[in-house]
């Protein structure tokens, strides 16, 4: 293919990638300003149009971030970049589009780590879009002054407008790419999957996605052990703390930490080395603000308040093995927990989860996180969408890669599902086969069924059928 066809004009100007075997690659387009000085802590602004044409052949630098989380990433405040990997031989083929928010509990990771190459997904015939957004204080931080500055009376969530404003860029040109734009699937996992729960109940997301799946989200405001969303007082209380912290109190403290650079924000940070403490404590997460997030997200799925689209949600079967690691609780702490997180389900919650030793207790507390915050949220939301859209599907991932001891563990699809590293063993590969013909087969007809021979059942409250994703698909009931 000729240098020429792989240049592409999008809105702000042309962009020129890579031809990698059958997929042209762009990584690096700028979908927003860059989010520094008076723009920190503000909606992402519209990107300065540029002449000739802009080399999107690297990855941009990720969001700042802890740096302990992967020594190896490259950060900066000027973040907010799109990849785009396109199978199109032309601007005018209309092929589905799928746009994927990683995962990090709000506060790490970027679009653009190896991880998260859409090679293996493109090539199965859809256009894959990976997108950083903001994080951690920089993402999150909700503040009353903030509130003054907005014509909505909010602060927070810049990580999920910028979201949102990656799926306008889409809109407005994944045209160019070959892409539909009435044909897009928006996918995550853990964060990501909460944020695109948020983004079914967020009436600033509705017309940007056509379908979704949810890989592993967490969804109660009040949660066992990880409360996803934080109520705007409680948030805004915190982000005054964290302000005071850093010695900036006052009606100028923003204006004072716009300033401020973005590693001493992030240093900042609470930011735990036990999963358990960091996803029990996390301070910087999405806010309901009463616009964007318009109420407590399990309240708006109680209430029939989602955009009904066809959806792919399900979790892992083993969730807790990592993410509520290393919590070092004795059984009175345990004990204590239970009470002030489940009230007068207390004592039910005990009797189901015994526990007499440390030990016990953190085998209890990585049950707990599976069952409550993972399995019984996915079960739920299925619920709520079956209700309004019949082409709802629920699944459990129970695959246990060779060689490791936490079973399917919170994540591990994202692995196989990207096929980054690619893996040697047949039946890992095989399990990885059928993730991607799964995901893809749902974003081009909204059913992802097709190319196995089990035929994954829609599921209904009733019923109560999923597919058990493990070395071989099988169809089950009782999630």
């Amino acid at each position: 293919m000729k240098t020429d066809d792989i240049v592409v004009k999008t809105d702000a100007g042309s962009v020129s990638g890579l031809q990698q075997g059958s997929l042209r690659v762009y990584t690096g387009i700028p979908f927003a300003a860059p989010p520094t000085g008076d723009l920190r802590w503000r909606p992402p602004a519209p990107v300065q149009p540029w002449s000739g044409v802009k080399e999107t052949k690297l990855y941009s630098t990720a969001c700042p971030q802890p740096a302990a989380v992967d020594p190896t990433l490259n950060m900066s405040e000027d973040c907010l970049y799109l990849n785009v990997w396109t199978p199109a031989k032309s601007a005018d083929e209309k092929l589905p589009v799928m746009v994927f928010f990683h995962g990090g509990a709000f506060g790490t990771i970027a679009g653009n780590m190896p991880l998260y190459n859409g090679t293996a997904l493109a090539q199965k015939g859809v256009i894959v879009v990976t997108t950083n957004y903001r994080v951690g204080a920089l993402g999150f931080l909700a503040h009353p002054q903030l509130d003054n500055e907005s014509p909505y009376n909010v602060s927070g969530n810049y990580g999920l407008l910028d979201q949102i404003a990656a799926l306008q860029w889409v809109q407005r040109n994944i045209g160019q790419f070959g892409g539909d734009p009435s044909r897009v699937t928006v996918f995550g996992e853990s964060a990501g999957a909460a944020s695109t729960l948020i983004h079914l109940v967020s009436p600033a997301s509705t017309g940007l996605y056509r379908q979704a799946i949810v890989e592993s989200g967490p969804l109660w405001t009040n949660g066992s052990i990880a409360s996803i969303v934080d109520p705007k007082v409680k948030a805004e209380q915190w982000g005054e703390e964290y302000a005071k912290s850093l010695g900036y109190q006052g009606p100028d403290a923003i204006r004072q930490m716009r300033n401020v650079s973005s590693g001493d924000l992030v240093n900042a940070t609470p930011w735990p080395s036990s999963s358990f403490w960091l996803v029990h404590t996390l301070r910087f997460k999405p806010v309901i603000d009463g616009w964007l997030i318009p109420d407590s997200p399990d309240t708006l799925y109680r209430l029939h308040r989602e955009n009904p689209v066809p959806l792919i949600i399900g979790t892992n079967s083993d969730e807790g093995a990592t993410l509520a690691a290393d919590a070092n609780m004795t059984v009175p702490e345990y004990k204590t927990l239970v009470q002030n997180r489940f009230g007068k389900d207390a004592d039910t919650v005990l009797a189901k989860y015994p526990a007499n030793s440390t030990a016990e207790v953190q085998i209890r507390l990585e049950q707990i996180l599976t069952d409550y915050e993972f399995k019984d949220a996915a079960k739920f939301v299925a619920g709520s969408m079956a209700d309004l859209n019949t082409s709802t599907y629920l699944y459990r991932y129970s695959y246990v890669l060779p060689g490791q001891p936490y079973g399917a563990f919170h994540g591990s699809e994202a692995v196989l599902l990207f096929k980054v590293p690619k893996r040697p063993d047949p039946v890992t590969d095989s399990v990885s086969d059928n993730l991607v013909d799964l995901w893809t087969r749902f974003a081009k007809t909204g059913n992802p069924n097709g190319g196995m021979n089990v035929t994954w059942p829609k599921y209904t409250r009733d019923g109560g059928r999923y597919l058990d994703i493990g070395a071989v698909p099988i169809v089950k009931s009782g999630y």
